[in-house]
């Protein structure tokens, strides 16, 4: 029997000879007062994994992969983000006219750096100005807008029907505005 300390982990072991007819098989004891580890018994230089550890491991991978694969959003929930963004705009267009007593529109711009933003206009002695409290509303990369040329609110809250559309690709998702000023985003 064989005593010796382990550098590495600090672990007393004492090593016996295994009876079982292979040379190089040792079997691990632990010796009084050790901390109740014992090294696996290996044949020397077969320091690794496993075929089953290896498999155990890259299964793991592919659930965890798969998982965060489906938790991405798409181009689908982009464009309903948008949509609801769009709708939100709408509604503080329509409180905006209400609150005021003055009606107030929304315009998608035809020209500029941001074709496609929604700009929201106010009427005044002048005609439409823009409304400095809500800053234009453009949409992600590679969103379009489909709408009418305006969408007005009166003093009332009253509206010009419309349907926005936005697309994605194959993606869609549309803005309703209805006469009684009630504003509903979702799928086409």
């Amino acid at each position: 029997m064989q005593t010796r300390m382990t550098s590495a982990t600090g672990i007393s072991e004492r090593r016996a000879p295994c009876t079982a007819g292979s040379a190089g098989f040792t079997r691990a004891a632990r010796l009084p007062g050790s901390a109740g580890f014992t090294r696996a018994a290996r044949l020397p230089g077969s320091a690794g994994f496993t075929l089953v550890e290896l498999m155990v491991v890259m299964l793991i991978i592919g659930i965890a992969s798969s998982a965060i694969l489906l938790a991405l959003p798409g181009p689908q929930d982009d464009v309903r983000a948008s949509a609801t963004r769009v709708a939100a705009r709408a509604v503080a267009a329509r409180d905006l006219a209400i609150v005021s007593g003055r009606p107030v529109r929304l315009r998608p711009r035809q020209q500029g750096a941001d074709v496609g933003a929604l700009a929201a206009e106010i009427a005044g002695p002048a005609g439409w100005q823009p409304v400095p409290e809500l800053q234009p509303l453009t949409l992600a990369a590679r969103q379009q807008i489909e709408a009418p040329a305006a969408i007005a609110f009166d003093a009332a809250g009253l509206a010009s029907p419309a349907r926005l559309i936005i697309r994605q690709g194959d993606a869609v998702a549309s803005v309703t505005i209805d006469a009684a000023g009630g504003v509903h985003a979702g799928p086409t």
